[in-house]
């Protein structure tokens, strides 16, 4: 039976290697890309017919990039091994670079049969370019009940037009405050409620630590921006993009740059967070050695299991800037597939799908805290005693899809390195930052909408509380 293999990205050369090593099997048969990047496959009946004729079962090779459910997925991949009589599951977790391996293999022809979802840029590229296929003509009406797919169309995020090309199974939590309950109640501290109160904290338990725990802490090489502060933003009614006006605008997040740059100013935040990625991050709040921790909902989990931590902790809703929730905070739906459309098995493919997609499968993936659900179907199927630490993350009515904006390629830095490296004491005037960013991300938009590589997303009667009740309008200028 196969195991769940770790592989860290090595460059082309090393994309080579892996593949011949998990042996895809869209490498064998012939394809020719059509210029509506449909694909014209060619050899896979022949070879199904040899594999039929030989006995061997079909090797259907997955990639995913998730880590914090590698246990409970083996265990579901080799009971699937064990009981299919004519698939066999490859399943290798890529840990590093992932989309640019899915890139390369596609290109090289030896791309994995399915492989996890991916972010809406990287979606709207893969599915324009002809690297994954819808999945209409295989969903059948068992699949649709359990994942509620007409629900769960999120036009830019799973499906262009009415083109499903991946179905989620369960959601991410937004982020949410994930404090050392011991350091707070020690200190009598309440976690903060209003942005402004950040500072104060944060240095109250630094001076309290006296160098042997931080008021808080940031992975500054792991998405420091997106990790929570973005997130306090939408709660706060502020995102990169105007919905109503159809621009981008990231005046909003001022004061949230300015906050970052009071606890660096104060020494609040644990020394060598720039240079640090999340694991390592996790590590230190997990040893007890930081206050105020932020992510979304997979640290249910890498809490508990990946990294256990030492201490008591808790969950608290983000701040905002006033204290009052003002606008939605982005959830994300996960736990999806898509298949390959150089895949020369499509029907087995689609097979593996529809099991790691079963009520059987989701159920005991969501009981084991790996994800929530995202189907009313499924949340009424599980038993919500189960899901442990899990729990502390569900039930928020302020979260929600949230509407893709239009995805473009401004000069310079993306708006998130921009701003967090503006959040740094040696980075740039925060005003000068976000007029640069205002021009070269509308500049981009502009050019790209005129050149017809995008679309304008209006909604003239937007409400950042209910940010899917409006009218979407695409524009052509």
């Amino acid at each position: 039976m196969k195991r769940t293999r770790k592989l860290a990205a090595l460059g082309l050369a090393g994309m080579m290697a892996v593949s011949a090593l998990t042996g895809c099997s869209s490498g064998g048969g012939t394809e020719t890309k059509t210029t509506n990047g449909e694909t014209q496959k060619g050899g896979s009946a022949e070879e199904t017919k040899k594999e039929a004729a030989s006995g061997e079962k079909v090797k259907i090779t997955v990639w995913t990039d998730n880590r914090h459910d590698l246990d409970y997925m083996n265990k579901v991949v080799d009971e699937f091994n064990k009981t299919n009589d004519h698939i066999q599951i490859d399943y290798v977790a890529q840990t590093e670079n992932y989309v640019n391996l899915l890139t390369m293999a596609a290109n090289s022809g030896q791309s994995p049969d399915i492989f996890s979802q991916v972010n809406p840029t990287d979606f709207k590229n893969f599915a324009e370019s002809g690297i994954i296929q819808p999945l209409n003509e295989y969903m059948t009406d068992k699949f649709k009940k359990v994942n509620e797919v007409d629900e769960h169309k999120y036009e830019g995020y799973n499906v262009q037009g009415d083109k499903v090309y991946w179905v989620p199974g369960g959601k991410r939590s937004g982020s949410r405050f994930i404090y050392n309950k011991e350091i707070f109640d020690k200190l009598g501290l309440q976690v903060p409620k209003k942005v402004s109160d950040i500072p104060a904290v944060s240095k109250a338990i630094t001076e309290a630590g006296k160098g042997d725990y931080y008021g808080i802490i940031f992975p500054g090489a792991s998405g420091p921006f997106e990790r929570w502060i973005e997130h306090s933003a939408e709660m706060s009614g502020i995102t990169p993009y105007s919905y109503k006006e159809g621009k981008f605008d990231f005046t909003g997040f001022k004061p949230y740059i300015e906050m970052v740059r009071q606890l660096l100013a104060d020494n609040s935040v644990f020394p060598g967070s720039s240079s640090m990625k999340i694991d390592p991050v996790r590590v230190q709040f997990s040893e007890g050695h930081v206050g105020i921790h932020a992510n979304a909902s997979q640290e249910a989990t890498v809490l508990t299991e990946q990294f256990p931590a030492k201490m008591e902790w808790g969950v608290a809703q983000l701040p905002t800037l006033d204290g009052e929730i003002r606008g939605s905070e982005a959830c994300n739906p996960n736990t999806g597939w898509m298949m390959s459309a150089s895949t020369t098995h499509s029907k087995e493919a689609w097979e593996v799908i529809a099991y790691f997609e079963s009520e059987n499968v989701l159920k005991g993936y969501l009981e084991g805290g790996y994800a929530l659900p995202i189907s009313k179907y499924m949340e009424e199927k599980i038993d919500k005693t189960k899901i442990g630490r899990m729990a502390d993350f569900a039930g928020a009515d302020y979260e929600a899809v949230l509407p893709v904006a239009p995805s473009v390629t401004p000069e310079g830095e993306t708006y998130r390195d921009a701003l967090w490296n503006a959040c740094l004491q040696e980075g740039s005037s925060i005003d000068e930052t976000i007029a640069k960013l205002n021009k070269t991300y509308n500049d981009a938009l502009d050019k790209e909408v005129k050149m017809g590589k995008t679309k304008r997303l209006v909604i003239k009667d937007y409400d950042s509380l209910h940010p899917n009740a409006g009218t979407i309008e695409y524009l052509d200028k």
